[in-house]
């Protein structure tokens, strides 16, 4: 006699502290961070009235950002209504440091306290991302997954350095990293991508953020 079982699917599961669902829109990592910094900034915000700017900054670094930043690569890859949250708290949280009105400007805030916006930080892991496989220092396992204008064709042409986008036929394939990696690093300066070292690198990329708020 046959039976016929109905299993459950399994909705979302834990990898390395990051939340993974079935769909792959990173809603639940996405609320699960919303959480966490929602409860760290209220203490920076009842530390407000006893500590200095510069202190509450160090709080910040300490108790928001290794959230906001903690594979940042993978799950901040999505649609930018799926981030508005984020978006939004780190602003009140920046607001708090800073010590201005509710409704203050944010982006002389940003520039002032030293501190990337949210999709900043996203940019720049890609970018970092991007600079380690340019300098063979990702594992071999990535140097099939990029392609330089230059190994297509010999002749040169002046994006011959550039990277060759991928064919994304689905939303997922367009958000993942080898698709918006070789998208974000075309756009950098030459100055920027020539960077000596990955810290110098870095450093340069987010004066160029910060310069832009």
């Amino acid at each position: 006699m046959i039976h016929d079982y109905k299993l459950d699917q399994v909705k979302e599961t834990i990898f390395f502290g990051v939340i993974l669902d079935g769909n792959l829109n990173w809603k639940s990592e996405i609320s699960h961070v919303a959480n966490k910094v929602s409860k760290s900034i209220g203490i920076i915000r009842k530390s407000n009235f006893y500590l200095s700017t510069k202190s509450l900054r160090t709080l910040y670094f300490s108790l928001v950002y290794p959230y906001f930043f903690y594979c940042n690569l993978v799950w901040a890859s999505t649609y930018k209504s799926n981030l508005v949250r984020l978006e939004i708290l780190q602003k009140r949280v920046v607001r708090t440091i800073a010590k201005t009105h509710f409704y203050a400007h944010t982006d002389p805030i940003f520039r002032n306290l030293g501190i990337l916006k949210f999709h900043d930080m996203h940019l720049l892991q890609l970018g970092l991302f991007m600079y380690s496989h340019q300098n063979r220092t990702l594992p071999l396992k990535f140097d099939c997954k990029f392609t330089l204008q230059k190994e297509i064709h010999s002749y040169h042409t002046r994006n011959s350095h550039l990277y060759r986008l991928p064919l994304c036929r689905t939303n997922i394939k367009q958000f993942s990293v080898f698709y918006q990696g070789p998208k974000f690093y075309n756009s950098l300066s030459t100055e920027i991508v020539n960077s000596s070292s990955s810290v110098s690198f870095k450093k340069a990329l987010k004066a160029f953020f910060c310069n832009n708020y």
